[in-house]
């Protein structure tokens, strides 16, 4: 026996099973049993579409397979079956690509196109193309989250190359640094040579100073001395902040690159998501539905026993003892 369930028992409220190869309605909680022309073209339908606005989207996913038994090309069965399975009422939603969950080669959609008759193709083409953006829309919002995510921490290294480079900067003495920032090289060759001069320098004098003066030889090797420790302390300075200072241009090279993909990320996306709109649109008004009226009870007066009152939508039902 194949069972469809749709429709509510006005006796008890129950949900009514559908007994195709009897052709009944059936109530499994009070067993009150209604006969009906269920096999009318427009009565399947309606019955679909009722199941499909109460979102009783198991009964219209029955309803609308036996349609397509009697009619494999019906076109408010087949994208009756795609509602189903988006579980949604009308096609609305797909407006909204937050609420788009099926892929573009759902069996649903990929049946429709195939067993449609031709004027409808397009239509259910236009759905997958829809589905095919908005994929393309979501990996695209995912590289673009990614990229952001890098750029952020690029730049976090940059803040911390600068703050570095104030640190070092913020020491004690600042004048060999002046002086090294005045020796325009790229390689440090000229740095290394200023060094070795200050050094020689310093050593001369301090030997000169020695030799001429034997008495004070103590004083002047302790000034000395503390003049190359200056000097080491400020020249180690000068070369760390070079070095933060070619650090630095590989990271703000990396960082404008980023900005560069992050910009053509956003327009592509936006892209995307314009033309989703635009299909999405399309969709939607071709072939309108009709936004369902909200349901404030379960009740259905229509389908009732034919002993006590005569159903409008069923006209041939009568209740079986």
């Amino acid at each position: 026996m194949a069972i469809v369930k749709s429709n509510i028992c006005n006796m008890c409220g129950g949900l009514l099973d559908i007994d195709i190869d009897r052709q009944v309605y059936i109530c499994p909680f009070c067993g009150v049993t209604f006969d009906y022309e269920y096999f009318r073209k427009d009565n399947v339908l309606d019955i679909a579409t009722k199941s499909l606005n109460r979102r009783e989207f198991g009964a219209a996913k029955d309803a609308f397979e036996y349609m397509l038994q009697k009619d494999p090309h019906n076109f408010e069965a087949l994208r009756g079956l795609i509602l189903c399975k988006c579980k949604w009422a009308t096609m609305i939603p797909i407006l909204h690509e937050s609420e788009v969950f099926i892929q573009p080669d759902e069996p649903e959609l990929v049946k429709a196109i195939d067993k449609c008759t031709p004027e409808y193709r397009d239509y259910f083409e236009q759905i997958r193309q829809a589905l095919k953006v908005v994929q393309s829309y979501r990996k695209g919002r995912n590289e673009l989250a990614n990229i952001s995510v890098e750029l952020k921490n690029w730049h976090k290294k940059l803040r911390d190359l600068e703050t570095a480079q104030y640190i070092n900067s913020a020491k004690f003495s600042t004048a060999v640094s002046d002086f090294f920032d005045s020796v325009q090289e790229d390689d440090g060759r000229n740095a290394s040579a200023a060094l070795l001069y200050f050094g020689i320098v310093i050593l001369v004098i301090l030997g000169y100073a020695t030799f001429v003066s034997h008495q004070y030889w103590a004083p002047i090797v302790f000034v000395g001395i503390i003049l190359l420790v200056i000097l080491i302390y400020n020249i180690t300075k000068a070369m760390t902040d070079k070095a933060i200072e070619a650090a630095k241009v590989p990271v703000v090279e990396k960082i404008k690159e980023l900005d560069k993909q992050l910009k053509a990320k956003t327009d592509e996306t936006a892209d995307y998501l314009k033309t989703y709109k635009q299909v999405t649109a399309k969709i939607v008004n071709t072939y309108p539905m009709a936004e369902p009226e909200p349901v404030e009870n379960k009740r259905i007066p229509n389908a009732k026993p034919v002993n006590t009152r005569q159903s409008s939508d069923f006209p041939s039902a009568r209740k079986i003892h």
